[in-house]
Order: structure tokens, then sequence, then C-alpha cells
């Protein structure tokens, strides 16, 4: 209720600067209460946007298409260019060549990492027609 103290409190300002006929802050609230109340809901309603829903559970995708997007770390319904991001951070993460100098395990870890990777987004480029 922070605004309708902040509306209250510049009503009875202004109300105090003019002349002592006027009418009383109690009476010009008490009258346009709810009529403030309303525009005031239309205002912040409208400035919010329309409400964002989850997308609906995935029931018809594909096993092998929930797996790349597990392997991607994106939700099922991500965009073409949420999905490439996704690609290309994870194989700059994970590139063989990135891991020249360490143990000949890790860089085997690495090389398979990016394997899964490359295949994931082209499981997805297929199933979803990225270009």
């Amino acid at each position: 209720m922070g605004i309708f103290n902040r509306i209250k409190n510049i009503v009875a300002s202004e109300l105090s600067s003019r002349s002592s006929t006027s009418p009383s802050i109690e009476d010009i609230l008490s009258s346009d209460d709810d009529e403030l109340r309303r525009i005031i809901d239309e205002l912040t309603r409208d400035q919010e946007g329309p409400t964002r829903q989850a997308p609906p559970p995935p029931t018809s995708v594909p096993a092998n298409i929930l797996a790349a997007h597990t392997v991607l770390n994106v939700p099922v319904g991500a965009s073409h260019d949420h999905i490439k991001k996704a690609y290309r951070t994870s194989i700059a993460a994970w590139h063989p060549d990135r891991f020249v100098n360490a143990s000949a395990e890790e860089h085997a870890a690495a090389n398979a990492r990016a394997r899964d990777i490359t295949s994931a987004y082209q499981t997805l480029k297929s199933y979803y027609g990225i270009a």
C-alpha cells in the first residue's frame, strides 16, 4: 500500500497549499479510493505484461531428444539461438584442444565429452530443423 500512502501525501500537500474552503483529504480519498485502486491496478498489470507460462511437460518428445537437451543443459522449449549458444559454450569448455597439456586420461575424457556435445547438437539440429 506504499503507493496509496504516497498519493495520499501528495493530495494532502496539494490541498494544504490551496485555500481552506477546499474539501478535506478524507472526503476526496474516500470518494475516489476504489476508482484510484482500479486505475493503479490496471497500470501495474499493463506494465507487467502478459504472464509467461511454462511450456507443457514433454510427453511426446523422444528419449534421444530429451537426452540431447540434458547434455546441452537446455529446456525442451528452448529457442534455436539458445540451443546454438549452449552448444558453443559447452564445446568451448570441453574442446580437446583445451586439454592438450592435460594427462592422457583427461584428454580422452574431454574428447569423449566433446563428441557427446557435438552429437547432441546434431540431434537437436535435425529434430528442430536448425540451420
